[in-house]
């Protein structure tokens, strides 16, 4: 094989109406034309065959799909592609176009931006008659080419990913992950016997937490729990611990744990977790432990996680299972992206609008009823796409059993259109019934406004204004229905966070009531209506006892010159999410700056921790690459705050120069104190199922849970990182991901599917060798140009001989027997 093209079915919708029963007969294929290249011919094109038995009339149908990328016509004369804000794109065709039996049509295109990634095609196609607007018909499924590769070029990229691989040789897994602040082991191991003893401290009220029982059950594999006066495990209280700090000692008379709080016995029952094995937790194996004397608190309070379920919702199940996962790596913060331009995916009991037209995108969007087509959704609504009241307090409990807090974010103002759109229906329905002041009381945009702006995501008309008070009506009535939903179960919301990222430039400029606004404030330019939005909304949140919390931007202003620190509002508490840190961008150092004025920062790092970036350079594997390209490698590289000590270190960091990274902030004694936490992120744009979320989340987030709960190693820090030591902690670190902790989520929480490691390969002295990214995985392999299964044959450790002319196909292979990304090298 002296290629890479390998056909990717993409299952691009998510249901079909009554309507189209036909819809098979027509076929979207997507490829790469002639000649294409990443830098100057960046032509593309779609096919469209007629397999049905009778001509197609496609002038009588609209095509409609989504693009991450523009799309650019090229003069074509049998149709004309069209912009319909968001990602999605309409074809025109020409009239008299019609698609003889068997017959296709090619359709071609440009994209300002080269196809790199298999996430970057477009996806979502339906088709919708002209003449009748309920006739959609999903295209489903569509398939896509993959980019030219010679044998040449992939075996250089299998080599340098053998060389990569190599890092790991002669690691031993760390014991515990995340690492305790201290640890010792000493000689000997305590055996678990038939049936636990355990005592555990009345003060701790740890009959009042499911969760900690449940994580204690993990370890029953060799019994059940015992009597309460047992003598095998003691759980006792210790004042003098910090809330999330335990000591675990085990020793030849069982197992002690002491704890101030029922958290801190959580997270040491987590710890003799990942000391056992996999084979130990499923019973294959004699449950024992090694002799350990432990002390441990977490290097950071806020450790957190944040998921986007409004661009593609993932249910209640789906988050109850990352709610586990979370806190089985000692991670306390859940923060959920609920709205967005896309969709707004919780039920607001007091304005019902915002899911029945919010959490719903159809074909037929025109009407008002619903929100357009986005991201892979296709042109049928279908479903319950939100969380209701119900199941929202039901993931509150739940969460709060495991000691995981749920933080709500409503973005505001911009990437409001959800929200916007059905404030907009909901002001037509009541204009219509004569009832004015009602259907002012929520509006969120100005018709009168006609300001020019283009968002990120190419959005026109997403920006709430901050001029009308319809707007904090809205946000106020918002957060009190969703404070009550924490109340009504027994919890507090604490902390909120408002958005506040990628309002575009343009926004307001031209909005008659934001000049009226200005006057009335004595503004000199319409910059300064953002700090006074920012504090509008604190104030809200301070009314209700909450704090504010939101992305970078809330503490930033535009002073003429682009945004900057604004060190007015660091008084007011804020939290900040900051995640500008793209190397080679200019801002790699915001996070330290923002915690050296004084805001409360997490650290977000996009260039490390967006876990929807692409794992590496190969097209097949998903996500997008704006922010970097990570693999777990990239992920751990991460030092909280020493941020550019190992930068050069770093794929991504290779250009920078060290007179550019000598001119950027480090941070001050003040800023340390400021530096709250650290946060990992998994935006929704290309992930569309629950197992693509598995495989774009994991094993990247155990490299979170590493670097905010242990301690700070000697070597982080801009005089004395030293490369060895990094590397060791690193082999270490994977070695515990790959064989032990991987193989647990197997069976654990219902089980993910989690991305398996790629094959290396390295031709050297008449023999082919390979290794893999991180340990544990069998690899298996074939010659005779089929893909490999779980049961083709094992690479042997020492390799195979080499021949002229052979192709070798190798992947990696699960205890389940599911197979990794395909390396294909050739001799």
């Amino acid at each position: 094989m002296n290629q890479l093209k390998s056909s990717l079915l993409l299952m691009l919708a998510l249901g079909l109406g009554t309507s189209a029963v036909h819809a098979q007969k027509l076929q979207v294929k997507w490829d790469f034309a002639s000649g294409y290249n990443h830098n100057d011919n960046r032509l593309l094109k779609l096919t469209l065959v007629n397999t049905d038995q009778k001509a197609i009339q496609l002038d009588a149908y609209n095509l409609w799909f989504n693009s991450m990328y523009p799309i650019e016509n090229t003069g074509s004369n049998k149709a004309t592609f069209n912009d319909q804000s968001g990602n999605l794109y309409r074809v025109d065709f020409n009239a008299g176009t019609t698609l003889q039996v068997k017959d296709s049509l090619v359709l071609h295109y440009k994209s300002p931006y080269p196809i790199t990634h298999t996430s970057l095609t477009p996806n979502g196609f339906y088709l919708k008659s002209k003449g009748q607007t309920s006739e959609i018909i999903n295209l489903d499924p569509v398939e896509v080419t993959a980019l030219h590769v010679t044998a040449r070029e992939e075996n250089a990229q299998l080599s340098a990913l053998f060389a990569k691989n190599s890092l790991l040789y002669k690691g031993t897994p760390q014991p515990i992950l995340p690492m305790p602040a201290s640890f010792k082991m000493n000689n000997g191991s305590f055996k678990v016997g038939k049936i636990w003893g355990v005592y555990e401290d009345p003060q701790l009220n740890l009959s009042q937490q499911s969760g900690y029982d449940l994580a204690f059950r993990t370890l029953d594999v060799a019994g059940v729990k015992g009597p309460k006066n047992g003598s095998d495990v003691r759980v006792l209280q210790n004042a003098d611990l910090a809330s999330e700090a335990y000591e675990l000692r085990i020793d030849k008379s069982g197992i002690e744990i002491q704890a101030s709080t029922a958290a801190g016995a959580f997270y040491a029952i987590q710890s003799l977790i990942s000391l056992a094995s996999a084979e130990q937790l499923q019973g294959k194996s004699e449950l024992s432990f090694p002799y350990v004397e432990i002390k441990d608190a977490p290097r950071f309070a806020y450790r957190g996680f944040m998921m986007d379920i409004s661009r593609n919702f993932k249910e209640l199940s789906v988050l109850k299972k990352y709610v586990d996962l979370l806190a089985s790596y000692k991670l306390n913060k859940f923060h959920l992206h609920f709205i967005d331009d896309e969709g707004w995916r919780l039920e607001i009991p007091s304005l019902p609008e915002l899911t029945e037209i919010g959490s719903n995108r159809s074909g037929s969007f025109q009407d008002g009823n619903t929100i357009p087509p986005a991201y892979g959704s296709g042109g049928h609504a279908v479903g319950k796409n939100y969380l209701s009241k119900k199941e929202f307090q039901e993931l509150l409990e739940y969460a709060a059993d495991r000691f995981v807090t749920i933080i709500p974010e409503i973005e505001s103002p911009g990437h409001g259109r959800a929200a916007i759109k059905a404030m907009e229906t909901r002001y037509n329905r009541l204009m219509k019934a004569g009832k004015q002041k009602e259907a002012e009381e929520f509006l969120l945009y100005e018709a009168a406004d006609k300001s020019v702006y283009n968002s990120a995501q190419n959005w026109r008309d997403n920006v709430m204004n901050p001029a009308l008070p319809s707007v904090y009506r809205f946000m106020d009535v918002v957060l009190d229905d969703i404070k009550k939903m924490y109340e009504e179960v027994g919890l507090e919301l604490k902390l909120v966070s408002l958005g506040g990222d990628e309002v575009p430039a343009g926004s307001w400029e031209k909005s008659p009531a934001v000049q009226e606004l200005m006057k009335k404030e004595g503004m000199s330019t319409v910059y300064e209506v953002w700090p006074y939005y920012v504090k509008k909304l604190h104030e809200i949140c301070a009314s209700k006892g909450m704090d504010m919390a939101g992305w970078e931007e809330f503490g930033m202003v535009n002073k003429g010159q682009g945004m900057v620190v604004n060190e007015e509002l660091a008084h007011l508490n804020l939290h900040l999410d900051v995640w500008n840190n793209v190397i080679g961008g200019g801002q790699e150092d915001l996070a330290y700056k923002l915690a050296n004025a004084g805001y409360k920062t997490v650290f977000t790092s996009s260039a490390n921790y967006y876990l929807d970036m692409v794992w590496d350079k190969d097209f097949r594997e998903p996500g997008l690459k704006w922010a970097s390209i990570t693999d777990l490698y990239q992920s751990y590289a991460l030092l909280p705050d020493a941020f550019f000590a190992n930068m050069k270190h770093m794929d991504a960091g290779k250009k920078l120069e060290d007179a550019y990274l000598a001119k950027k902030v480090r941070l001050t004694e003040k800023g340390r104190s400021n530096l709250i936490g650290l946060k990992a992120a998994l935006w929704a744009e290309t992930v569309l199922t629950a197992d693509r979320l598995d495989y774009m989340i994991l094993p990247r987030l155990f490299a979170l849970a590493e670097r905010a709960w242990a301690p700070k190693e000697a070597w982080e820090g801009d005089q004395t990182f030293d490369q060895g030591k990094f590397e060791k902690a690193y082999r270490n670190f994977a070695h515990k991901v790959g064989s032990q902790e991987l193989p647990k989520l197997d069976n654990l929480h219902g089980g993910f599917k989690y991305r398996l490691p790629s094959v290396g390969v390295m031709a050297e002295k008449g023999s082919i060798h390979a290794n893999v990214e991180y340990p544990g995985f069998k690899i298996v392999y074939t010659l005779d140009g089929s893909n490999p299964t779980s049961s083709s044959q094992k690479f042997p450790k020492g390799g195979i001989q080499a021949k002229n002319g052979m192709v070798v196909k190798l992947a990696t292979v699960d205890a389940n027997g599911r197979i990794g990304r395909i390396s294909t090298y050739t001799r």
